[in-house]
């Protein structure tokens, strides 16, 4: 593979099964699936990545994770571009005329944590290190988006159709004699928790049917848009979930029918968690989730 498109291409013939592994959410609030098998992290340009180590990220989830890319397309800059040591593949979603995109993100570059015997290659200046590592980070977001030119071939961009509240009617708190700033000047720094906040208490979430609490919220705001974010990196199956409560993600001035806030409350009743530790002694989560069983034909 030595451009995008040769990426893209194998993406689009991409097929088999994730391999077994098991889904953890770090002291960071950060998910990321652990498998039997290890690999290397390879080492790469903190300024550029090269796009050596991409490709050669881009074998390591072929492998591991191929359910979750399958179709997808790989975009050839980061989105947001600081993330620039991260992957982002999109695949677009068609449900009852909306249009919505899957985006599916990894880390391929170190984030901490190793041991000596794990470090192939030492960090230099502006490099990251080569490690060998069991874990992939990754983040399954869903997100509404303005139509698309075409539904067919690779996503090179795309345009979020940004949250304007809808049912959930939440406007920001302004400081008297302090000017009122475009959504476009605070984007990087705005603090979206009070309104995703009022968004999970519209639609129901609570102990009872959330077990992860805040340890990570499976709705909020990226892009500047409505997100729903889910903690199984495979792309049909987020398909098949989103079709029961997609409507949250456009609630417009009816709001959101309540058939729909039943399936995702019904939806997060299917998380559990486990509180566990990390090797260097740090506070994780294990992530355990029940699938539906597929109904008899």
């Amino acid at each position: 593979m030595r451009t995008f498109d040769d990426i893209n291409q194998a993406l689009a013939n991409l097929n088999g099964k994730n391999q077994p592994g098991t889904i953890y959410v770090d002291n960071l609030h950060t998910p990321y699936i652990r498998f039997s098998e290890s690999f290397v992290l390879p080492a790469s340009s903190t300024i550029e990545p090269e796009f050596s180590a991409k490709v050669q990220f881009v074998k390591t989830l072929f492998h591991f994770l191929p359910e979750a890319i399958n179709g997808t397309s790989l975009l050839a800059e980061p989105r947001p571009k600081k993330d620039i040591g991260k992957l982002f593949f999109l695949r677009p979603i068609l449900l009852q005329n909306k249009q919505f995109l899957y985006i599916f993100s990894s880390d391929f570059q170190y984030l901490g944590g190793s041991t000596p015997p794990e470090v192939r290659e030492p960090a230099t200046q502006n490099r990251t290190p080569a490690i060998e590592t069991d874990r992939i980070y990754f983040q399954v977001k869903v997100i509404p988006i303005e139509p698309l030119p075409e539904m067919q071939g690779s996503v090179s961009d795309f345009q979020p159709l940004r949250f304007k509240g809808g049912i959930f009617n939440w406007k920001s708190e302004r400081e008297p004699n302090r000017p009122v700033r475009r959504f476009s000047e605070i984007f990087d720094e705005m603090d979206f928790s009070e309104m995703e906040s009022k968004i999970r208490e519209e639609l129901g979430m609570s102990p009872s049917n959330w077990a992860p609490g805040n340890i990570y919220h499976p709705i909020g705001i990226d892009y500047l848009a409505l997100s729903l974010r889910f903690l199984v990196p495979n792309l049909s199956k987020t398909v098949s979930e989103l079709k029961n409560f997609y409507q949250i993600l456009e609630p417009g001035d009816s709001g959101v029918p309540q058939k729909s806030i039943v399936s995702f409350q019904d939806y997060l009743s299917r998380h559990q968690t486990e509180r566990t530790v990390s090797k260097s002694g740090n506070i994780l989560w294990k992530i355990n989730f029940t699938d539906l069983p597929k109904p008899k034909l």
